[in-house]
């Protein structure tokens, strides 16, 4: 199970997310579900790892970064027209930080929301 937890975090999203998006912007299509399927997913991750250290969560969270880093020179050409005020990296570091802290958020809520429960349940 951990081995899954580790996967779902190093899943490249910021890579997907800016490959999907470019290919429908070459393509002259809109990108439907492209935000939807980024919350879907942030979501689901931040449930996912509720029990994960947040210093081992920020380190796979680089670690994620690096591969879209990465996987985006090879996959994804630098176009000046489509990624203007920051250039491809940018735009994928974007990306990942604000993936990496609405993760950070949903697991912070959900542990909360546990300390709370856990609470009452014993008063």
């Amino acid at each position: 199970m951990k081995w899954f937890t580790v996967i779902l975090w190093l899943l490249p999203v910021p890579f997907f997310f800016h490959l999907y998006e470019y290919q429908s912007y070459i393509h002259r299509e809109e990108a439907i579900f492209l935000m939807e399927g980024f919350l879907l997913i942030t979501i689901i991750a931040g449930v996912w790892l509720i029990k994960w250290p947040p210093l081992i969560v920020l380190i796979l969270g680089i670690g994620m970064t690096l591969l879209s880093l990465g996987l985006g020179a090879v996959y994804i050409p630098n176009d000046t027209s489509w990624f203007k005020p920051v250039g491809r990296n940018g735009a994928i570091i974007f990306t990942a930080v604000i993936y990496i802290a609405g993760m950070m958020i949903i697991k912070g809520v959900c542990q909360g929301i546990l300390n709370l429960r856990f609470r009452l349940l014993k008063s």
